[in-house]
């Protein structure tokens, strides 16, 4: 008997160094995502101002008119700080308790430097004229665990970095015993743990993630903790070290060098999932593509999206069993121009720069109907937005545009079917490109049955909102120079409710036809929004007005089963200018150079999956919006921030900016990173704010 239980003992650990051992796949690399690190130093936390990261510390404190990064001074890479210079920094209790902070920096000339902490008393230190290392001690008790704002106020400007500027600061440390100099700058793909010292991420630990990592460990023990709890030491042999404290959760991630050591090196640390990764579809491009976009068209209106909608959409229901269902697509604008400038371009609205009201889209961009033409393929686009033709800059490309507004033809959703019918039976057998662009959902909203009855009955036969909300009456309504009823209200939502109906129905004809003309089988089919719409759900309706999810988040449904698997739901956020070079990427044509978003196919296939990404919104430049997993950060054009659960909390009612420090700080860190490299970020070579590809870590230098 003994030996069958030592027996037993063994079976168990063998299986338990198996499992250990077991097959696993990156979705989060330490090393790549680097530039997300906050650097532990000392003791304390250091900052490399002359680094990509530290647009994460400086951007919700109107970063455009208090820093300038990326700058150099003597050689020596710096952030140009104005006369007030704002900084937002996370600390830990032991980090706070000093009251010390240490600025590496050159002064144009003597001067003094201020210090201010939130709303408390500053504290000035004199600055003798170039680079020196300024301490400044703050009573006890001013720096806090958590989010610490800083403002530092130098008197006096002068030439620096090229410009003129009061300080070109070289690093700052928070905490800690004091820095003599600069920290070496980190570069190259790896990670230096000195001793004593580590990086700290706000990361997503998925459900089911380990730790594992390579490297030279320098005589040190490798420590890692999970807000502040120590989870265990990080063997560098890739044996995975288990991160159940904080599964399914935002967390901050420390790995840290023990002292009386060398330093460790990880040339390799990855958060890893259980099996083997995803591969790419095998490529089986189709024959033809179908664009659909339902203009004003909110996600939550649909029952793929929100279970509880009185909204009947029987067949995107049921197509979302054949199809795959994006959870979290926002649209990049929040009203028509915008939005269709970053879709036709698939740019962010920072590059079209399609904002002023008289704006257009410059014909220095390759567009949707340029880029998908190839071979014999024929491209048309029947729609009755009136943005979208040659005078905006959306014309070039096609072989057969009809926008109906310009006409006055019919412009319901059963008129554009017509058309769009109509071309499906003369193409036969030829390849196409059909974009239909249908307004039922846009104002003027008019009623239909048997919806509207269904949705609103009893409403007075004098009312003035019979059958329809016209769009002159809803500019009045928006003016605030029509006064209406809570009663017109409830009406006008039941109008626009079932004008979403009639929209799921004309789609269903759509199918038929191609059904009939047995094109569905080789066709993929493309089903979103250029914005949504509110109505009064934060006071308001109509659209332009904010960055609320009824504005931004839109449905996004593609059917192609080759490379969009039947009843996949792909919890990962998008963008929808992802859509143009997805759509390229699958009929097997260039992709425009200037796209900024990447192909949904390996993401629909798993590839990049697992961890969060995010979902980018924009109200004319002035505000932004990024939803990363579950939660959404809002920040002003002021430095305002706000932060919600849009998965608990849907209708945004309550602000966590407070409350929850560290899924605050992940989106800050990753909102920050994507704001200051806008322009120029392209998710094909950099990846996403939230998980980075290496070459944005060299391509900044680090």
């Amino acid at each position: 008997m003994p030996q069958v239980r030592l027996f037993a003992v063994a079976v168990l650990w063998l299986g338990a160094e198996l499992a250990a051992h077991a097959e696993q796949h990156p979705v989060f690399s330490l090393v790549d995502n680097r530039p997300l690190a906050h650097l532990q130093r000392r003791g304390g936390l250091y900052l490399e101002a002359g680094a990509a990261g530290m647009a994460r510390y400086i951007h919700f404190s109107r970063p455009l008119s208090t820093w300038k990064l990326g700058a150099t001074e003597e050689g020596r890479r710096v952030a140009l700080a104005s006369s007030q210079a704002v900084l937002e920094v996370p600390l830990t209790a032991e980090q706070a308790r000093p009251g010390t902070l240490w600025l590496g920096l050159k002064a144009p000339a003597r001067s003094s430097i201020r210090v201010t902490v939130g709303k408390g008393a500053p504290v000035t230190v004199p600055l003798g004229a170039g680079w020196q290392v300024a301490a400044v001690t703050l009573p006890p008790g001013t720096l806090v665990a958590g989010e610490n704002r800083l403002t530092l106020s130098v008197a006096q400007s002068g030439p620096l970095g090229g410009q003129r500027a009061a300080a070109a600061v070289e690093f700052v440390q928070i905490g800690g015993q004091a820095p003599t100099a600069a920290d070496p700058a980190g570069k190259g793909p790896a990670l230096p743990l000195p001793p004593g010292g580590g990086l700290a991420y706000y990361a997503f630990v998925p459900d089911g993630a380990a730790l594992s990592a390579s490297g030279d460990g320098g005589g040190c023990k490798v420590n890692v903790a999970l807000d502040g709890r120590p989870v265990g030491e990080l063997r560098l042999d890739g044996t995975p070290l288990d991160l159940a404290a904080g599964r399914g959760h935002f967390a901050r991630l420390d790995v840290a060098a023990s002292t009386g050591c060398r330093g460790a090196t990880l040339g390799r640390a990855d958060l890893g999932l259980p099996g083997p990764a995803a591969r790419p579809p095998a490529r089986k491009a189709p024959r033809n593509v179908i664009f659909w976009l339902s203009d004003s068209t909110r996600a939550d209106k649909f029952r793929i999206y929100n279970p509880k909608t009185r909204v009947e959409s029987p067949f995107m229901t049921e197509l979302a069993k054949r199809a795959t269902v994006f959870e979290s697509a926002y649209v990049q604008g929040n009203e028509s121009r915008v939005s269709h400038a970053s879709l036709f371009a698939g740019v962010y609205p920072s590059v079209h720069k399609m904002i002023p009201e008289t704006a257009k889209l410059p014909d220095t961009f390759t567009i949707l109907p340029e880029a998908v033409r190839g071979g014999k393929r024929w491209v048309g686009g029947v729609m009755a937005n009136g943005f979208i033709d040659k005078f905006w800059g959306f014309g070039d490309g096609w072989d057969y545009l009809h926008n109906r507004i310009k006409d006055g033809t019919g412009l319901r959703g059963g008129d554009l079917l017509a058309e769009a019918r109509k071309h499906l039976t003369e193409r036969g057998a030829n390849p196409f490109f059909l974009y239909v662009g249908s307004i039922d959902a846009h104002v003027s909203w008019r009623a239909h049955e048997p919806w509207l009855s269904r949705y609103d009955q009893g409403y007075p036969a004098n009312g003035p909102f019979i059958k329809a909300c016209l769009d002159p009456t809803l500019d009045k309504i928006v003016a605030g120079t029509l006064k209406i009823t809570e009663r017109d209200k409830v009406r006008i939502h039941a109008l626009y409710d079932s004008d979403i109906s009639y929209t799921d129905s004309i789609v269903q004809q759509l199918f038929d036809t191609l059904h009939q003309l047995g094109r569905d089988d080789d066709t993929m089919f493309v089903f979103t929004a250029d914005h949504g719409e509110e109505m009064w759900d934060h006071g308001k309706v109509g659209h332009g007005q904010s960055l609320h999810e009824e504005l931004v988040h839109v449905p996004l449904v593609i059917y192609y089963p080759p490379y969009f698997p039947p009843g996949k739901v792909v919890t990962e956020g998008v963008d929808v200018l992802d859509l143009l070079p997805t759509i390229t990427d699958a009929l097997e044509v260039p992709t425009p150079a200037a796209a900024q978003g990447e192909s949904l196919i390996p993401l629909a296939a798993g590839v990049g999956a697992g961890y969060p990404r995010p979902s980018i919104a924009s109200q004319y430049e002035l505000a932004h919006a990024m939803r990363l997993g579950g939660y959404k950060l809002w920040v002003g054009g002021s430095g305002d921030a706000r932060l919600y659960d849009v998965r608990g909390d849907p209708a945004e009612a309550s602000d966590l900016w407070t409350r929850r420090p560290v899924e605050r700080r992940a989106l800050t860190d990753a909102l920050g990173l994507w704001m200051q490299s806008r322009s120029q970020w392209k998710k094909r070579r950099w990846g996403v704010a939230s998980n980075l590809k290496p070459e944005y870590a060299a391509d900044m230098n680090m």
